[in-house]
């Protein structure tokens, strides 16, 4: 898709958990058009993904890393305590008698490759993370400092991921305020692309859903009423949501069925963008033949 022009695409990746996941056939679709977003924000599981995107990793390579990662829990606790050298200790943060939580950038640690760079600011592509100061009931953009304490801000799930401390203040997950940060890519991009995994509660499958389940299950009703909200108020161009509702927010390890069902929304967005990056730009006239007997190679355009 050779053109004039440079196309600026901001590109937004929300929360959702498990949902998330389906973020990475998006970041698949980018790629096999050969184009990359000028800027990513994510919040939440989008924040984890967008990380690992950001820092170098081609989508099909974060598939790839999933795929290791999920197919299996055996396969996952051989990571965590093997390569990663994990202690149990290590993933659960106790802060009094009624305060266990799962550790927050120990977690981002286990999930992201060791080879990403360790500071926002080094990425490959400018990275936006959302987190909110809870004392302050404020948002929070990240867009420097470590790469782990960042994303493990951003992934703090209230009374079940326990989120790093920065600059002396305790953050929760971006969500709570804003769950699919695409007004943060609005200056000097020529489109916003926004991905919005939030969707619906999934279906219960028995009469008393665990406590877990249902708390972060009304979190996602919460996302999902503030993030059609902030659409309405100001629609980026191009808004999707792959079909995972029926995905629980803690189903990571029916990572190939999420991926399955992304495919349908990865093809609709290649097409999406490539209308619009091919409206956005001048395509190059290909070369003229050079004259009969002449001596150089007359071209169409500077």
């Amino acid at each position: 898709m050779a053109s004039d022009k440079v196309t600026k695409i901001g590109l937004a990746l929300g929360g959702g958990g498990a949902r998330g996941l389906a973020h990475v056939l998006m970041l698949e679709a980018f790629d096999e058009l050969g184009i990359k977003p000028a800027m990513i924000a994510g919040c939440s599981m989008g924040a984890l993904v967008g990380a690992a995107y950001a820092g170098g990793m081609s989508g099909r390579e974060i598939r790839d890393h999933a795929l290791r990662l999920l197919s299996n829990k055996i396969d996952m606790a051989r990571h965590v305590f093997g390569a990663k050298q994990t202690k149990l200790g290590d993933i659960f943060s106790l802060r009094g008698l009624s305060s266990l939580h799962l550790d927050g950038q120990k977690l981002v640690d286990i999930a992201l490759p060791d080879h990403l760079p360790a500071r926002l600011e080094d990425m490959k592509i400018p990275l936006k993370l959302v987190a909110v100061d809870f004392e302050r009931m404020e948002e929070v953009v990240l867009d420097s400092g470590p790469t782990l304490q960042a994303v493990g801000a951003s992934i703090a799930i209230p009374g079940l991921v326990a989120a790093p401390m920065i600059n002396g203040r305790i953050h929760v997950d971006g969500g709570v305020k804003n769950p699919v940060p695409f007004n943060h890519l609005t200056h000097g991009m020529d489109f916003v692309v926004a991905v919005d995994v939030t969707g619906k509660p999934r279906t219960l499958s028995r009469a008393h859903p665990s406590n877990i389940e249902l708390a972060v299950g009304s979190l996602l009703i919460m996302f999902n009423e503030l993030a059609e909200l902030r659409r309405a108020q100001n629609p980026p161009a191009i808004y999707l949501y792959p079909e995972v509702d029926h995905f629980a927010a803690g189903d990571f390890f029916k990572v190939k069925e999420i991926f399955a069902a992304s495919e349908a929304t990865k093809d609709k967005l290649k097409r999406s963008l490539e209308m619009r990056v091919r409206a956005l730009t001048v395509e190059r006239p290909p070369p003229l033949p050079s004259p009969q007997g002449g001596g150089g190679i007359i071209s169409g355009g500077s």
